[in-house]
């Protein structure tokens, strides 16, 4: 059986400080019998072990959080469905997640940084986001560099490419590939220029061509909400925002 993403039936969501800090989004759902999952920009956080739950806790973060709380069958609820959000749900303007494949060019103990400018043509020399191009828990094989021969296809190393090992197509000739999972988040609103950098244990940098993201941000939550008059003749309330 597929598996859906339902989002109707799903109201009331009201977020409130929780007792250590960050936040608790509860809501009111019609889904009975379902259990419910909470995305943030577009990542499964969390979801409820039990269908009566509705109630997630949310972590206080730096930057705008863009939340979806929806409902999915029991056998389904630990499973990420949001290849099904709508398009701005899955990827936020303030997100940044390049698709970049594990190369066997890169050494062991490189490391890959997202650097930004922050809007001001200037990239800063504190990365956005770092991640270890060849972790510990993830073998790497090479020509050479492994038994020979005894990789898949006659390759060597312990794990030789293949299909259906990671991205389809985006390693070399043509076939399969892990990716590295890194993610930038972007909290300033303009058009902001990133690179991506390789840096060696021997400090040796290699910086990608630039890219250019365009940020909108969320409109700040108000402060305050008040009666600003109420005409009697015909019950109309005006309330002011700030």
């Amino acid at each position: 059986m597929s598996a859906t993403l339902i989002t109707s039936g799903i109201d009331q969501a009201v977020a409130e400080p929780g007792a250590n800090g960050g936040w608790c989004a509860r809501f009111r759902s019609s889904n009975v019998g379902l259990h419910h999952q909470l995305y943030v920009n577009g990542r499964l956080a969390d979801y409820a072990d039990l269908p009566e739950e509705r109630s997630f806790f949310l972590n206080s973060a730096a930057a705008p959080l863009a939340v979806r709380i929806a409902a999915v069958e029991a056998i389904h609820r630990a499973a990420s469905l949001a290849e099904q959000l709508a398009p701005e749900e899955q990827n936020p303007s303030w997100t940044y997640r390049p698709r970049v494949p594990r190369s066997i060019a890169n050494r062991p103990g490189e490391v890959l940084e997202v650097l930004g400018d922050h809007t001001t043509g200037e990239l800063s020399a504190t990365p956005l986001a770092t991640a270890k191009i060849w972790p510990a828990w993830v073998p790497r094989w090479a020509f050479g560099e492994d038994p020979f021969g005894e990789g898949g296809f006659g390759y060597d190393g312990i794990n030789a490419p293949g299909m259906g090992v990671g991205a389809f197509g985006a390693g070399l000739f043509g076939m399969d590939a892990d990716l590295i999972s890194v993610e930038a988040y972007l909290q300033e609103e303009g058009t902001h220029k990133l690179v991506l950098r390789t840096r060696g244990r021997d400090g040796l940098l290699a910086d990608s061509p630039p890219e250019y993201v365009t940020v909108a941000l969320p409109a700040a939550p108000a402060s305050s909400l008040t009666a600003a008059a109420y005409d009697h003749q015909t019950t109309e309330l005006t309330l002011q925002i700030s």
